[in-house]
């Protein structure tokens, strides 16, 4: 299913009435973009993301392509994304970003996000995934969000108190690894979720989804049509 959606995206850059195929001459150029603490990539671009004091972004793509390559910021939130009505055939995307805090990440089509070293924050973080983009993650913060729809993946480790997450769709959540004391999940769909919850755990799976926990909670499930909520302890 991941595969047949990822091949969708792509078929739709590749009808784009204004196509062009990447040089292979590869480059690389510096953006100013002023500072935010949110994240959203739209398309297939590959995102490597770390923290410090000063903010960065770097594009990396064939030389022919790269000016078609948006990176703005609206409302806190770089926005990465191609310039509309442009199609790219055999092309490089790849962005780096340096920021001294990030608190949300989202993902549309396929695009895949990686950040290096652990995300920290005093408050919350949240990850948002759609169509079959990827996420992964380390981090640190008292509450996380996670919501994944369509055939895409969100794979967090760390730990966190408070930590919430909606998979739908024929997502795959991997936050097993992801240290928290009450955790609140729901899979509905094809989804699979595994998660862990050391004090409370609620837990809702309907359809076929699936949940798989670890830890020492208190659980509280529900399950409906071939839905399953299975301990892994």
């Amino acid at each position: 299913m991941k595969h047949l959606l990822v091949c969708f995206f792509a078929l739709l850059l590749l009808g784009s009435c204004d196509h062009r195929t990447g040089s292979g001459n590869i480059i690389t150029e510096k953006r100013n973009t002023g500072d935010f603490t949110g994240i959203s990539v739209g398309g297939a671009f590959t995102v490597e993301i770390k923290t410090g004091p000063v903010t960065a972004v770097e594009v990396e793509s064939d030389d022919n392509v790269i000016r078609f390559i948006e990176t703005t910021v609206s409302g806190n939130t770089l926005k990465i994304r191609t310039k509309n009505g442009a199609g790219f055939n055999y092309a490089h995307f790849k962005v780096y970003i340096t920021a001294p805090e990030i608190k949300s990440i989202h993902t549309s089509g396929a695009a895949n996000v990686k950040v290096n070293g652990a995300l920290k924050s005093e408050g919350k973080i949240s990850f948002d995934v759609s169509g079959a983009g990827d996420i992964t993650a380390s981090v640190d913060a008292p509450e996380i969000s996670a919501e994944l729809s369509g055939a895409g993946t969100i794979d967090l480790s760390g730990r966190t108190r408070n930590y919430e997450a909606e998979v739908s769709g024929s997502g795959n959540l991997k936050s097993g690894n992801l240290q928290s004391e009450n955790t609140d999940v729901q899979v509905s769909g094809a989804g699979t979720a595994r998660v862990h919850a050391s004090v409370k755990l609620k837990a809702n799976a309907s359809g076929a989804g699936n949940i798989y926990y670890k830890g020492g909670a208190n659980v509280q499930q529900k399950t409906s049509g071939a839905g399953n909520v299975r301990n892994e302890n």
